[in-house]
């Protein structure tokens, strides 16, 4: 998977859209999801397909923050010292 901040952007706006009941861009939501997933999916005006798309993309996107939490915990904290100013 290969995500960006514009990618991560869109699927949280595609996910709010879907929670608010409405339905978003369908070729937009096709260009992101083949992109982030690798699918060669078709563009869909289909409800349910779109739904399911997105809840795809969600699972993928949490799966994703998941694996930034991880790495950020596992990485040595960069050590600080103070040192005197020269007079």
């Amino acid at each position: 998977m290969k995500w960006t901040n514009d990618d991560v952007t869109m699927v949280e706006k595609f996910i709010d859209i879907r929670n608010k009941g409405y339905y978003c861009d369908g070729g937009q939501l096709t260009e992101v999801y083949n992109r982030v997933l690798e699918k060669t999916a078709p563009p869909t005006n289909c409800g349910s397909c779109m739904r399911a798309r997105i809840t795809e993309l969600e699972t993928a996107l949490n799966q994703f923050k998941k694996t930034l939490e991880v790495k950020e915990e596992t990485q040595p904290k960069a050590k600080i010292t103070k040192t005197k100013k020269k007079e």
